[in-house]
């Protein structure tokens, strides 16, 4: 699952919350799924025949967004100010110390990311899981739609996108994250909710990744983080429009993160009718977080206003964080171009996520964060 969030108070105002006992969100996700409107127009998704979403006539390759903005946005111009940040891990013995922190049964228990009640805001909560190597990608046909299925397509997805595990006031978390393009080639993109407590100065500690992880397996290693920033919408104000962040790794054996998994393009400005495909690493149920999930579909806006975007699929609690991608495959097999993370979802809402819609201030951020 994602934030969870109320979807009223008897006044017509939406609450959000995080739920802090998995128990709690485990009820909320049991709840009966409203039904979703789903865009007419959804576009440039490529989406197969068949499932809940209708196939529709893929955009030209022209009009995807590049490696880095899009064609949508213009590029930003130097000095970037420089954003909200915390180091994690410089010297070897830090990061010797949080690999070790790290252990299997810390992994276990982990829980998933939990937040305050928040007025109207509505609450992430971390969506956890285990990707999954899944057999070779033959060609760069994307997956059919789905809800919520194991992703056995293989790709560059498989090895990308990964787990998350931090820890915020003494309590550890985990979440998903994926390796995106950057100069620097140690970047990854999740929620701002997994870094930053959402207000104050709390950013989080004993930040790792586990890129490609499966059934327990970590084939790619284990990455420390050495510095994590996020929007000052989320880290001063909680506020899940700007639920992002960046997280900039150490390197290991002198190569990059991106130099051993590769990485996704990344997006920004983009219309919001491109269908979507949405990975993560739910563990409650249905779920146990050994294995990478997907959903895919049409987009929808949020019915009570926010910018995020929409998305029919029931991921849960350990997703938040995992990417939403556009153009799945016409970057190569499982490759795509990520334009928003897993947020929130409404409490009783549970069938569908929201993902931070990557607007100007998400870019800014990502120019921002290869810098430091």
């Amino acid at each position: 699952m994602v934030a969870e969030r109320g979807r009223g108070d008897g006044l017509g105002t939406p609450r959000r919350r995080r739920w802090v006992a998995a128990a709690a969100v485990a009820a909320a996700l049991c709840s009966v799924a409203p039904t979703v409107p789903t865009l007419a127009a959804a576009a440039a998704g490529d989406l197969p025949a068949g499932g809940a979403t209708e196939a529709v006539p893929p955009a030209p390759f022209s009009d995807l967004p590049g490696p880095f903005a899009g064609p949508y946005s213009e590029p930003l111009g130097r000095p970037y100010a420089e954003p909200m940040s915390a180091p994690v891990a410089a010297s070897p013995y830090e990061q010797s110390r949080i690999e070790r922190y790290w252990s299997a049964d810390r992994r276990a228990r982990a829980q998933t990311a939990d937040a305050a009640e928040r007025g109207d805001r509505p609450a992430p909560s971390a969506l956890e899981g285990a990707a999954t190597a899944g057999e070779a990608q033959r060609d760069a046909t994307p997956p059919p739609p789905s809800t919520g299925a194991p992703y056995v397509y293989g790709g560059l997805a498989t090895k990308t996108v990964g787990r998350l595990f931090t820890t915020l006031r003494g309590v550890d978390y985990a979440c998903s994250a994926t390796v995106v393009s950057s100069p620097g080639r140690d970047l990854a993109v999740t929620a701002g909710h997994c870094l930053h407590q959402g207000t104050g100065d709390q950013f989080a500690t004993n930040v790792v990744f586990m890129p490609g992880y499966s059934e327990g397996r970590m084939p790619y290693g284990l990455w420390t983080a050495r510095r994590i920033t996020v929007t000052p919408g989320w880290g001063l104000d909680g506020d899940f429009d700007y639920d992002t962040g960046f997280v900039l790794f150490n390197a290991r054996g002198g190569r990059h993160v991106e130099d051993v998994v590769g990485a996704q393009r990344i997006a920004f400005n983009q219309p919001r009718t491109f269908a979507q495909y949405a990975f993560g690493y739910p563990r409650l149920a249905p779920y146990d977080g050994n294995r990478l999930v997907y959903c895919a579909g049409a987009p929808s806006p949020d019915p009570y206003g926010t910018v995020s975007l929409g998305l029919n699929c029931d991921m849960t609690g350990g997703a938040s964080g995992g990417p939403l991608i556009i153009g799945l495959g016409r970057a190569g097999p499982g490759a795509g171009w990520v334009d928003s993370v897993v947020s929130y979802a409404y409490v009783g809402e549970s069938q569908t996520i929201y993902g931070t819609y990557f607007g100007r201030a998400i870019e800014l951020l990502y120019y921002q964060a290869m810098e430091l």
